[in-house]
């Protein structure tokens, strides 16, 4: 009996074997992560601060700098959790979280972009901290106490 191919004809003996067996070619590779946004958001291993979170400030302070600019789009999770060497789901948080907080845009199959108007987030710290220089200074504190109370109540990196 001469074997059949998958449309149940007989398979001609001279046409050669598919060397994928049949499996469809990979999706073409997404573009890479550049190499000063992987050096940006290198990963301290040896810190208490969890690598999303390190993810996500690292992401937040180049967006206040604006080397990531309104507009930007970000790496894909996939591609960036695997030039910074951590999990999906670590790259995949942090981006929830900035989207959460306005300051990126998640659109289906477009990807992730830095959102308009995230300045606003810096006015704000930056009243938060005047009103905070304030309340140290009624108290009697200089800048150094109330900086080293303010870098009490975040976590070391």
């Amino acid at each position: 009996m001469a074997a059949r191919g998958a449309s149940g004809q007989p398979k001609d003996p001279a046409q050669p074997k598919d060397p994928s067996g049949g499996i469809p070619p990979a999706k073409s590779p997404a573009t890479p992560v550049p190499a000063w946004l992987v050096s940006a958001l290198a990963i301290n291993t040896g810190s208490t601060v969890p690598p999303y979170e390190q993810v996500r400030t690292g992401l937040l302070d180049l967006i206040h700098r604006k080397r990531l600019p309104v507009g930007s789009k970000l790496p894909t999770v996939r591609a960036l959790a695997s030039a910074l060497g951590v999990a999906a789901n670590t790259v995949a948080r942090a981006y929830k979280e900035l989207e959460q907080a306005a300051v990126v845009t998640a659109r289906p199959r477009l990807g992730t972009v830095v959102a308009q108007g995230n300045d606003t987030a810096e006015s704000e710290l930056a009243a938060a901290a005047a009103a905070y220089a304030q309340v140290a200074r009624t108290l009697g504190y200089g800048p150094r106490e109330a900086t080293r109370q303010l870098e009490a109540v975040f976590p070391v990196s």
